[in-house]
């Protein structure tokens, strides 16, 4: 009984799980083009100067995945069995590829004092802070990569889409009948496999 249920209880992760990774790597994709970090210098005599890291100056990869993660997303609801399984695993190496470059981005110094001394800083002190679009790519990463973990855990488990989305088969179609003898459902199949029922 109880691994009954825990079977089902597995099943029934599949809609949660697909909606919480496109979220997240929609997330991801759309914040990663973001200012991450922001710095703000003050010279005597001047006004403020203001400079921003983006999410792609830092992490360049960032992007790329995050939309690589969608499609593996996307590609869950149309696969089954191992290759189901196998696109989790790659969603969540991804997720914690990107989790790692968020959390400690490379360069980012060099980028921001790039930016302040292109607005004519002279290298006084400086004042950084960290955007909200920097912390929804780490909560995005994270929601995608729980989201890919479950699917690469379960992911053979979950509902297939029916066998009459899959190609016909070239012995779907019943050869030498006659065309009165097809329904329309055969006429169809043969015509889309390239061929002419009534000159069968």
């Amino acid at each position: 009984m109880a691994s009954t249920v825990s079977g089902r209880s597995r099943r029934q992760l599949y809609g949660p799980a697909l909606v919480a990774g496109l979220l997240g790597a929609l997330g991801v994709t759309v914040a990663a083009s973001r200012p991450w970090l922001r710095a703000t210098a003050t010279v005597p005599g001047l006004p403020p100067i203001h400079a921003s890291a983006t999410g792609a100056d830092l992490v360049p990869l960032a992007g790329a995945l995050g939309v690589a993660m969608l499609a593996a997303f996307g590609a869950v609801v149309a696969t089954r069995g191992v290759v189901r399984r196998g696109l989790g695993v790659a969603v969540l190496v991804a997720a914690v590829v990107v989790l790692a470059a968020s959390i400690h981005p490379s360069g980012a110094t060099s980028q921001l004092t790039d930016g302040l001394s292109a607005r004519g800083w002279t290298g006084e002190g400086y004042e950084t802070a960290t955007t909200v679009w920097r912390w929804l790519v780490v909560a995005s990463t994270v929601l995608a990569g729980l989201a890919g973990a479950v699917t690469a855990a379960y992911g053979d488990q979950w509902a297939e889409m029916g066998s009459r989305y899959d190609a016909p088969t070239p012995d779907a179609v019943p050869v030498g009948r006659r065309p009165e003898d097809l329904s329309e459902t055969d006429v169809w199949r043969a015509l889309d496999q390239g061929r002419d029922p009534t000159r069968e």
